[in-house]
């Protein structure tokens, strides 16, 4: 069996605040195989890396006087926040942020770190040096951010991956399939090579094949994995890649070991982990490597 990729979910969540640049640094310096991130939109359309378009659970926003009035009511996933949202900050004024751990209570040592890292944009993460031939796995967000946007997300993400020069292998995710259509698209049309993944948080085995279509894989979340034995065979046999997000030491019943193993064992061909490092830990003690540097 083929070793799966270890994937820096966010970076290395686990250690610092996510979607930073020092947090995707760590997470290959812990051994991860690539660093996957998330990507939304401003005022002025700039492509920032946050969790999701609304600010205060992973930035000071809060703490910024000049801001208070920002503060509104909106959505995030379909659900109704009172909150600062990315849509109505500039990318010069995201700059003036800096990140926070998102769970401290959780992560307690994660949050020693608030308010010190900026919150990078896609362009830095690209032609990030320490992502040299690694995977960059970008997720683009859907969300009440794009119904500001002049530029539909997809357009915006492609012409920013053509002004860069990217140091590593691009996948690109989303929950949305139109926008991962979209940007594939838009991603053909300039010559650019990447790979798209469909993500899943529900569905059954059987509506892979329809699901997937022309995409080179899947996620799908952990739940989903071993509610069914037969994913991983079922996506290979279409000849198509899976993914699992997202693996967390937190939530080991019993040994660390223990828990990487029953993902591990699944066969799937790639692991999100918020802590890169044990999950290489446990694999160390298996041979090969799935991913050719």
């Amino acid at each position: 069996m083929n070793l799966p990729l270890v994937i820096g979910h966010r970076g290395a969540c686990g250690y610092r605040p996510e979607n930073t640049m020092v947090s995707f640094q760590l997470a290959i310096d812990q051994g991860a195989d690539g660093v996957e991130f998330d990507v939304v939109t401003t005022l002025d359309d700039a492509l920032i890396i946050r969790h999701e378009n609304a600010l205060s659970g992973t930035t000071d926003v809060s703490l910024k006087r000049e801001f208070s009035n920002r503060r509104r009511d909106g959505s995030v996933d379909g659900n109704s926040v009172n909150d600062w949202f990315t849509e109505d900050f500039s990318g010069s004024e995201i700059a003036t942020l800096r990140a926070i751990e998102r769970v401290p209570e959780i992560r307690p040592g994660s949050a020693k770190f608030d308010g010190q890292f900026q919150i990078p944009d896609l362009k830095q993460v690209l032609e990030a040096d320490f992502l040299e031939k690694r995977l960059i796995v970008a997720e683009i967000k859907d969300g009440s951010h794009l119904e500001k946007s002049s530029v539909p997300i997809s357009k915006l993400f492609a012409e920013s991956v053509a002004g860069a020069v990217p140091r590593g292998k691009l996948v690109i995710e989303s929950f949305n399939r139109e926008i991962l259509e979209g940007t594939r698209m838009e991603m053909e049309n300039r010559g650019i090579a990447a790979e798209y993944f469909y993500l899943l948080d529900s569905g059954e085995v059987e509506q892979v094949k329809t699901l997937l279509g022309s995409f080179d894989g899947i996620s799908i979340s952990l739940s989903m994995l071993f509610s069914a034995e037969d994913w991983v065979k079922r996506i290979h046999d279409l000849g198509k890649k899976i993914w699992v997000y997202t693996a967390r030491a937190e939530q080991a019943e019993h040994s660390i070991e223990e828990y990487y193993l029953n993902i591990i064992d699944t066969g799937v061909d790639g692991i999100f982990a918020d802590q890169p490092d044990l999950l290489r830990r446990v694999l160390a003690d298996r041979s090969g490597s799935a991913y050719d540097y």
